[in-house]
């Protein structure tokens, strides 16, 4: 896995690859890293990812409460395969997201 998959500038977190099993901890690394910046909002852009396996929407869930559990806010912009998944999880009525080009 290369560098450029998970970039974190400032507050925000881009994925750029699909979210395969075996990928979570890699993401969970790099949401850990975006969850200790200082900014009161945090972003997670998932709109270059066409596939997002069940254990990362999982992990995706957690950094959305630990978030919340340190007073900050998060977002997602996501690809449209990402808010279909959102939507048969539930997660639309939960996470604040838009989709993204």
């Amino acid at each position: 896995m290369s560098d450029n998959n998970f970039v974190i500038e400032d507050a925000k977190l881009t994925v750029n690859t699909d979210l395969q099993a075996g990928m979570e901890d890699a993401l969970r690394e790099a949401c850990a890293s975006l969850l200790s910046s200082e900014a009161a909002t945090l972003r997670i852009d998932l709109s270059a990812v066409k596939y997002i396996h069940s254990l990362s929407v999982g992990m995706l869930s957690y950094a959305w409460v630990e978030a919340l559990s340190r007073d900050k806010d998060m977002s997602f912009l996501v690809s449209q395969e990402v808010a279909d998944v959102f939507e048969r999880t539930g997660l639309s009525k939960v996470f604040s997201f838009e989709v993204g080009d």
